[in-house]
């Protein structure tokens, strides 16, 4: 992400990153996509336990050692690639759909000076955007989204997971200056 600088004669009015509430649901979604996958290996080790216990009288560590030991049995084969899949799929999951979500909001700011609205998405490019307030008609807040009405755009510009949304809108229409 690019250093977001602040000119020396700007005042910085609020620095503000995305609520803590925000990332409920993709932790909620880690704990669900982390028991599932977890619970179906646990099957399959299972299984691969009942086999060891059956065919040895003792139980074998590691999946792949007892279809070393057992080369003719094509269904613990199976069963060992489709446990590293459920692995495989497990990791990919998590982070598509829950840590780089968690990653990228800690990363996200909002800063509003007392020229520029300054917004950056946490991304790995992070994108900015600065609006200058000259340019800023109207603001307003539903719930923990601000909506922000500049010249020459037909629809706002909507910040999501403000925190003190209304304070946030209240301090950014003092700063507007009417036409």
């Amino acid at each position: 992400m690019t250093k977001l600088t602040i000119d020396p004669q700007e005042h910085l009015l609020a620095d503000l990153s995305p609520q803590r509430r925000s990332v409920i649901f993709p932790v909620l979604e880690l704990i669900i996509i982390t028991g599932l996958a977890w619970l179906l290996v646990g099957l399959i080790d299972a299984h691969f336990d009942s086999v060891a216990r059956s065919t040895f009288g003792a139980v074998y560590s590691p999946p792949s050692q007892i279809v070393a030991m057992l080369p003719e049995d094509q269904t613990l084969m199976v069963l060992l690639w489709l446990r590293r899949a459920v692995l495989v799929a497990w990791v990919v999951l998590s982070w598509t759909r829950c840590i780089r979500h968690l990653v990228f909001r800690s990363r996200s700011r909002m800063m509003l000076t007392d020229e520029r609205l300054i917004t950056a998405t946490g991304h790995w490019r992070s994108e900015i955007a600065q609006i200058p307030l000259a340019h800023i008609v109207d603001a307003r807040h539903r719930g923990s989204d601000v909506a922000l009405y500049t010249m020459g755009a037909r629809m706002p510009v909507v910040l999501h997971n403000v925190p003190k949304a209304k304070k946030f809108v209240r301090l950014l229409k003092s700063e507007i200056r009417p036409l």
